[in-house]
């Protein structure tokens, strides 16, 4: 059952009542003519097999509406000025031209919905991400109502919260990658940057680790995490500061230098001999090698060096 724009408006909290459970979701009511059907995946953030793992009968539960359209699209600003939120048939001009490069054919203003929502405010306006809904008389736009899109929003926000307070968390390894591994963290899956962490051969699938949040995207549903002694080390070092190591990888392009928890890259095009067609012509697996630190790249975990002499 799905119901109108005119019923509720997109991304409103609203309180519905558990009135039956079925073996594939519930019938809420929403107090108005009608009952709701929710479908299993929309109880919960977690895999649930039973709607009785999530809700209880008679229990009274806030929902989410959200869209139920065909034809849903959208494009992220990372830079929009004020006055252009401000301004809806800017707007509407955005999203009519997109929507219609994306259906092939002209779309008229009556057939769109425009959803605009804040990403972030920053010095020079905000990011924004504008999603358009394409719609017709005979297929009118409808909305549904879900658990698991309201449980993700607040799982995002403290998300947010633990990385701005630096908070350790602890992620239990979904999957190994060949430059990370995945985890789920408040429900959510991010990835680890092991690609540089000279303990990546050591992670088990199952295990948790202490972690540090580096980045978070909810645009592109993306969070970055680091091992926590990863992250005390990038935080130890500064551009311009000499570093001892020892080689642990060697490739074309530079060779990897374990500087404590990490690798940093000593690129072949930032070493002494330039003239030289292969590092391996300088180096060798276990050499130990002083370098200078010349740039840092948190969010990436990255370390790059040049040489500095012997």
């Amino acid at each position: 059952m799905s119901f109108n724009l005119d019923s509720f408006q997109i991304g409103d909290l609203i309180t519905g009542k558990i009135i039956k459970l079925e073996p594939t979701g519930v019938l809420v009511d929403f107090y108005t003519d009608q009952l709701a059907y929710v479908p299993l995946l929309e109880l919960s953030l977690t895999e649930i097999q039973s709607p009785e793992e999530a809700v209880q009968l008679n229990q009274i539960r806030e929902f989410l509406v959200v869209g139920n359209y065909d034809g849903e699209h959208g494009i992220f600003f990372s830079h929009c000025s004020p006055e252009t939120l401000k301004d809806s048939d800017r707007l509407y001009e955005t999203a009519l031209y997109l929507a219609s490069e994306k259906c092939g054919h002209p779309v008229n203003r009556e057939d769109l919905i425009v959803q605009t929502k804040i990403r972030d405010v920053h010095g020079n306006g905000v990011s924004a991400t504008i999603q358009w809904f394409l719609c017709s008389q005979e297929h009118p736009p409808t909305v549904s109502f879900s658990i698991r899109k309201l449980e993700m929003r607040i799982a995002w926000e403290r998300v947010g919260q633990l990385q701005a307070e630096d908070v350790i968390v602890y992620g239990k390894i979904l999957k190994k990658t060949p430059r990370g591994a995945l985890v789920k963290i408040e429900g959510l899956r991010g990835v680890i940057l092991t690609y540089v962490d000279k303990h990546r051969e050591e992670l088990v699938v199952g295990e948790k680790l202490p972690l540090n949040i580096i980045k978070v995207r909810e645009d592109c549903n993306h969070i970055v995490l680091l091992h926590r002694s990863v992250s005390i080390r990038l935080r130890q070092l500064q551009v311009g500061q000499v570093v001892s190591g020892i080689i642990r990888g060697i490739k074309n392009y530079g060779v990897f230098v374990d500087i404590g928890d990490l690798y940093a890259l000593l690129p072949t095009s930032k070493m002494f001999h330039p003239s030289v067609d292969h590092p391996n012509q300088l180096f060798k697996i276990n050499d130990h090698l002083k370098a200078k630190i010349i740039k840092i790249d948190p969010e990436n975990c990255q370390v790059v060096l040049e040489s500095c002499g012997s």
